[in-house]
């Protein structure tokens, strides 16, 4: 994979696969000296996957840090990142409105050592990021939304170098969780409209009754709906399961589209939210796709329906 590079912040420097960033220190407005920070944004758009490097602070762990980008938003300079040394010995954390949100922390900083090499390896999946250094897994977490997909890179601080070598993507396709009654003919609306929309735009999809495995049934679709990018839901029957895992991905913040066949009467609880309704007919399928295509795509480039 080939990337291009640019430093929106700080100063960076690269030689075909290795990357270093140039710290220091600098003048606060308020007179007082801080470490240099650094935003190196390729021109990769990601919004899941494996991203891994090797990092090296070469001389100094005293206020140095290096995390991936998992996905930057030029127009509000706001990104989510995930690596080494900020509030912890790794974090996960946010950065928008000029604030840091920090999602979880493991490990003292302090256990970071100068002139020696850590492999990073995080993962994305929806909601789900998933921190490992040198093959040790340290950090398993649920965001309170779901990145849309944006330009990874590389966030750095310090007062001194850090170098990044053999950067590293694994993009992903996003996945989205079909939730249904698992009988005709929401298995005909699964297979001839959700389906072929999802391929059509590079989405994988997945529905509760193939999920398979060993374990608690709850947990399982859980942890789908955790890793999905969206929830697409026909709430056409009152099916308690349904409006289960529709309460669980609104709890989530996770994207959700709701759809329901012509003249159904919706709860007081959903009532509120945007409908996809559709007629089972001909002209009806033709309907609900192009509705669907249109939510899939809003999502898809801004993370919300």
């Amino acid at each position: 994979m080939s990337f291009k590079w640019m430093a929106a912040l700080g100063n960076f420097t690269q030689d075909k696969e290795n990357i270093i960033f140039h710290g220091g220190p600098i003048k606060t407005p308020e007179g007082l000296t801080s470490p240099q920070i650094g935003n190196f944004i390729s021109n990769q758009a990601f919004g899941g996957g494996v991203i891994t490097a090797d990092i090296e602070f070469p001389t100094s762990v005293d206020a140095e840090a290096c995390e991936f980008i998992l996905g930057y938003e030029p127009r509000y300079k706001a990104f989510t990142s995930a690596g080494l040394g900020a509030f912890g010995f790794c974090s996960v954390r946010t950065f928008s409105g000029s604030r840091w949100i920090n999602h979880d922390v493991t490990g003292e900083r302090t256990q970071l050592k100068p002139n020696r090499t850590y492999q990073l390896r995080v993962s994305l999946h929806g909601s789900n990021v998933k921190v490992a250094v040198d093959g040790i897994d340290a950090i398993d977490a649920t965001l309170p939304f779901t990145l849309p997909q944006g330009q990874a890179g590389l966030w750095c601080s310090g007062y001194d170098d850090i170098h990044i070598n053999n950067f590293k993507i694994f993009p992903e396709p996003g996945k989205a969780f079909v939730v249904m009654q698992f009988t005709p003919p929401y298995n005909e609306l699964y297979s001839d409209v959700i389906v072929p929309v999802c391929d059509e735009l590079g989405l994988a999809y997945t529905r509760a009754d193939e999920t398979y495995g060993p374990g608690l049934i709850i947990a399982d679709i859980a942890q789908q709906i955790i890793e999905a990018m969206v929830i697409i839901a026909d709430i056409t029957p009152e099916n308690p399961n349904v409006y289960y895992e529709v309460g669980y991905s609104h709890a989530l913040n996770k994207p959700t589209i709701l759809i329901a066949e012509k003249p159904t009467q919706l709860p007081f609880d959903v009532s509120p939210y945007r409908v996809l309704f559709y007629e089972n007919s001909i002209g009806g399928k033709a309907k609900v796709e192009s509705g669907l295509r249109k939510h899939l795509n809003s999502i898809l480039s801004k993370g919300t329906p």
